[in-house]
């Protein structure tokens, strides 16, 4: 008879949304926090067949029929719970192993046991005089004793065998030693992953340890923070930090404040702020999603006060509204994050921002990098969200978000519809994206080279002629691009050069990728102008992100007293590039004339 490891039953468990799947099969309007629906399982005329959302549950109170996602499968569909189970896995993305031995069981249990057994060996690493420096750190960032202690927090020390001789010294079997994630196996030998780290465990919606998270205290390590890699018991897609503790908090007003970072965590509920998640500095994916629809109605994203933070929430607000959940995003002060906010500012200045929510379009055109004062520029804006709100299911919340732009873009809705409808026809219908690929929409500079390589590939030889007199392959970030742009320059472009092109990549992921943006390649109505607009944004991206970094020094000139001109000065010639740039634009325009 097939078996299912509890691990597995548990991951497909957390991430079936009892909604979505009872919609299916019942209709349900919403009253309160429950849904309710005539019961499919007895004749009546009066619904009496009520879902739980935030419980994951669903109860007849005529019938007495109950139970979760997988009973209300077996019942409705009348199948076993492996078929149960199966169907759920394969809804969502799960793969679901029947053929493990008889000793699965023992394994995971020693896989948890494990991660139990280094929590303990962290924490009284931080507690010796090798945890001197990770305490004081700590002490400097404003924890106090009790909220390191109730989160476990620990110390990685200096060698590279202290938790290995730990193990082997329990007989940890080899099998659980390479795959619990907390080891490192390489030619030389097997050794400890963490090294000279702040340790932060990280726990299922269980509250079972089922992986770490380390921030390098040498100064030396490329990577600051360090997680652990996914194992058998940590799937990080579908883990937030912290939300083991703090659910119950997100269900009392179906709230939940969503930040990127472990200490942004620890120093909020600290100061009393209790309804959070973190990340782990991970883009929010959909699993990560469903399990916050599960406690929160409205999602608040507090990311941090800088370029890429502003980009993740915006990106991140998209995702949440393709889930289903009102997303609202915090205006985090520039330069700031909210650990430092909180510390800083306190936990009333925090909440008035939470109060102060933007919603994802607002705060979207608040921040996009396009020039909203050029025509093309703003397009493209609509191109970019427009991308966005095609994927969100609830046709509702759609067609809200196509009224703001359109309000905010000063044009009627129905052109935003036209968009949305015109990218469907382009792309047809597409297969479920992976969680990874539902990340950050593409940037500006991203999308100017995609089109600059389009360009070269449509034919035309006066553009092709314009781009290679101007176009700097050095400021290319995106390698296929940088080389298919390099190959169509060289070789003047145009239809007949493109099956050789797609000779370049070996790696097949690599051609499907190029064939398709080559096939995509067409005629550009106003080619000229979408060519010059691609090669000044390409210039002006890396010298917005240069102004953007002067203004933060010149924020911290002005607050340490210095003397400000040498910062001011930077800010200014960065500008007065800016202004050249556009004069530049104008010039290539005119050429076209």
């Amino acid at each position: 008879m097939a078996r299912v490891p509890q691990d597995t039953i548990d991951r497909i468990r957390d991430s079936a949304e009892i909604l979505d799947v009872v919609s299916d099969y019942v209709e349900l309007r919403r009253r309160g926090r429950n849904h309710f629906g005539l019961c499919p399982f007895h004749p009546e005329k009066t619904p009496s067949f009520s879902v739980a959302p935030d419980k994951q549950i669903y109860h007849c109170f005529g019938c007495g029929a109950g139970g979760n996602a997988i009973s209300f499968l077996m019942e409705y569909e009348k199948i076993s719970f492996v078929e149960a189970l199966k169907k759920l896995a394969e809804r969502y993305g799960i793969e679901l192993n029947l053929h493990r031995d008889d000793g699965s069981e023992k394994f995971f249990s020693q896989l948890y046991a494990v991660q139990n057994d280094a929590v303990d060996f962290f924490r009284k690493k931080l507690h010796s005089e090798e945890g001197g420096k990770v305490l004081d750190y700590l002490s400097s960032r404003g924890l106090s004793d009790e909220t390191v202690e109730r989160f476990d927090l620990g110390c990685a020390g200096d060698r590279w065998d202290h938790l290995l001789s730990v193990a082997k010294a329990k007989k940890v079997p080899q099998e659980v030693i390479e795959k619990c994630g907390l080891f490192t196996k390489t030619d030389k030998g097997i050794f400890d992953r963490f090294r000279n780290r702040l340790m932060f465990p990280i726990t299922n919606r269980g509250d079972r340890v089922v992986g770490f998270g380390g921030r390098d205290m040498t100064g030396e390590s490329d990577a600051k923070y360090l997680n652990s890699p996914e194992t058998p018991i940590y799937n990080k897609r579908e883990i937030l930090y912290g939300l083991s503790r703090t659910r119950e908090a997100a269900r009392e007003d179906r709230t939940v404040v969503v930040v990127e970072g472990y200490m942004d965590f620890l120093q909020l509920y600290q100061h009393g702020i209790k309804n959070i998640a973190a990340t782990s500095g991970t883009a929010l994916t959909t699993g990560q999603v469903s399990q916050l629809r599960k406690f929160a109605d409205t999602v608040y994203l507090a990311y941090d006060g800088d370029v890429a933070g502003r980009k993740a929430a915006i990106s991140a607000g998209y995702n949440l509204m393709k889930g289903g959940a009102t997303a609202k995003i915090v205006n985090v002060p520039e330069g700031s994050d909210p650990d430092s906010w909180v510390v800083e500012s306190g936990a009333d200045s925090f909440l008035r921002g939470v109060e102060d929510a933007s919603d994802v379009i607002t705060f979207h055109f608040d921040n996009t990098s396009f020039d909203l004062s050029i025509a093309s520029e703003r397009s493209r804006l609509a191109d970019e969200i427009s991308a966005e709100l095609g994927a969100i299911g609830d046709e509702i919340i759609r067609r809200d978000m196509v009224r703001q732009v359109a309000e905010r873009m000063g044009v009627d809705e129905e052109a935003i519809i036209r968009k949305i409808r015109g990218r469907s026809r382009r792309t047809g219908p597409q297969p479920a994206a992976a969680p990874e690929a539902s990340a950050s929409p593409l940037s500006s500079a991203a999308k100017a080279e995609r089109e600059i390589v389009k360009l070269l590939a449509a034919g035309d030889s006066d553009i092709a002629d314009l781009l290679k007199a101007n176009t700097d392959l050095d400021s290319f970030s995106d390698p296929m691009m940088k080389t298919l742009a390099g190959y169509l320059l060289n070789s003047g472009g145009g239809n007949g050069n493109l099956s050789g092109a797609l000779d370049l990549f070996q790696e097949k992921g690599e051609r499907e990728r190029a064939s398709r943006i080559l096939l995509e390649a067409a005629t550009e109505e106003d080619a000229h102008r979408v060519a010059v607009d691609c090669l000044i944004t390409l210039e002006r991206s890396p010298l917005k992100a240069r102004i953007d970094e002067a203004r933060i020094r010149l924020r911290d000139v002005e607050r340490s007293g210095k003397d400000p001109a040498e910062a001011l000065s930077s800010v200014m010639e960065l500008r007065k590039q800016l202004t050249q740039l556009e004069a530049k634009r104008k010039s290539l325009l005119e050429g076209a004339e």
